[in-house]
């Protein structure tokens, strides 16, 4: 059986052309004179597998001619920022003493002070504002604050420590320290540093509580 689209010749039981693929097994074939007509006047007959090759060469760039073609976008890597890391705290923290807790005065950070009132008559408030800062360095900040307005005449100072001076009228948020010169612990009495840091309640706060003997001065007192 000769194919009507590319006359091939193909076996009788074929049903689809071995060169072109077309079906042939159910199409009556016309003569040749025919075939060529037809083929005049749908079109040109399939390209031949060499002719495909010689139309591909052809349309290729001639010399000189530059064609445009897609550049890769390249995107640069974005990368995450940098996490500052808070500085780590001294060897021997949380102090266990007194003597401790005045060395770990040398780290203090820089404050100013935001107000101070005098209250009961006993007792002297202190308000300091200082950058935020982990829990070792307002330990540090609020015991130089102590050392500096600390006032014999006042049985009882506060240093309560603040980020910014809009926090002056709520709490205390940076720590404080309460240091009374003349606690009484049982039938003696004593000086002790209660000292809460952040505001006295997160997960993270450090409570500090250190005591040591009245000098003998102010025991005859």
């Amino acid at each position: 059986m000769r194919c009507p689209y590319c006359g091939q010749v193909n076996t009788d039981l074929t049903r689809y052309c071995v060169r072109c693929g077309r079906a042939i097994g159910t199409v009556q074939q016309p003569p040749m004179t025919a075939r060529t007509q037809t083929g005049s006047a749908t079109g040109p007959s399939p390209a031949l597998p060499g002719q495909a090759a010689q139309r591909r060469r052809a349309r290729l760039p001639g010399p000189g001619i530059v064609e445009a073609t897609a550049q890769p976008v390249v995107t640069s890597a974005i990368l995450p920022e940098e996490v500052e890391t808070s500085p780590r705290p001294p060897e021997g923290f949380p102090p266990k003493t007194p003597a401790q807790l005045q060395e770990l005065a040398a780290t203090a950070l820089a404050y100013k002070v935001g107000g101070s009132e005098v209250q009961a008559g006993s007792k002297k408030v202190v308000e300091i504002i200082y950058p935020p800062c982990p829990a070792w360095q307002q330990v540090a900040t609020l015991y130089k604050a102590l050392s500096e307005h600390d006032d014999e005449r006042y049985d009882t100072v506060i240093i309560c420590g603040f980020h910014e001076e809009s926090d002056l009228r709520f709490g205390f948020n940076n720590g404080r320290l309460t240091f009374d010169r003349r606690a009484r612990l049982g039938n003696q009495l004593i000086r002790r540093y209660l000292i809460e840091t952040h505001r006295g309640f997160e997960v993270d706060s450090v409570r500090i509580v250190l005591t040591e003997e009245l000098p003998a001065e102010q025991l005859r007192s």
